[in-house]
């Protein structure tokens, strides 16, 4: 999954390690509220165990400069989704955007998602910044849900549906439900298909094909 910035990777075992020192820096206050003290052993195995799914953030010269993350929630086609970007001199220049559009892409145009949910805190700008812009509904207020800097804040859960992302991927000029195989392949193979139905007399295919 390639961008206009950056890229979204597989993890390395060192990936995962990198991810780890950037959740217990100010990285971490910024997405959690506090520093995660973890381990690069314990977040493969959440990995492992099916829980988060980690993909890497990486410029167009292989830089890592964050990390993407999804997992599943009660019901088959709901997500619930975070960001960072842990170079902290590149925030606010659109790659943490990008990063989102990515995965946004990646969940809802190739994992066939319903739902994909996000949960920030009202003290990180760059994320609010990105819901503001990016067509999610807010659907509720976590009241004094992160304590930071000697006092609490409220965090704001929003999501964005199915039919929501495809009419935003209408009207948005960031990339929304970019297709993978061009619609030019797609229709030749179609045309190659339909042609060798019928040069093998196997026309009344057609019907079950063209009903789909």
């Amino acid at each position: 999954m390639r961008g206009d910035l950056v890229a979204l990777e597989t993890c390395t075992d060192e990936d995962f390690q990198l991810i780890v020192d950037w959740t217990g820096s100010r990285v971490g206050t910024y997405s959690s509220g506090s520093p995660q003290f973890l381990s690069a052993e314990l977040l493969r195995d959440a990995v492992r165990q099916g829980g988060m799914h980690y993909l890497m953030v990486a410029t167009h010269d292989g830089t890592r400069v964050g990390a993407v993350n999804w997992g599943p929630l009660a019901y088959e086609g709901s997500y619930t989704i975070g960001s960072a970007i842990g170079v902290t001199g590149l925030w606010s220049q659109g790659y943490g955007v990008e990063a989102n559009v990515l995965l946004l892409n990646y969940l809802f145009h190739a994992k066939n998602a319903h739902r994909v949910q996000l949960t920030l805190g009202l003290h990180n700008r760059q994320m609010v910044q990105i819901i503001t812009h990016g067509g999610f509904t807010v659907e509720g207020v976590l009241r004094d849900y992160f304590f930071l800097d000697g006092r609490h804040w409220d965090a704001v859960v929003c999501s964005l549906l199915r039919d929501e992302f495809y009419a935003l991927a209408r009207t948005s000029e960031l990339g929304l439900a970019a297709d993978v195989v061009p619609a030019g392949e797609k229709a030749e193979a179609r045309r190659l298909f339909l042609e060798h139905l019928d040069r093998t007399g196997a026309g009344y295919l057609r019907d079950v094909h063209e009903r789909r």
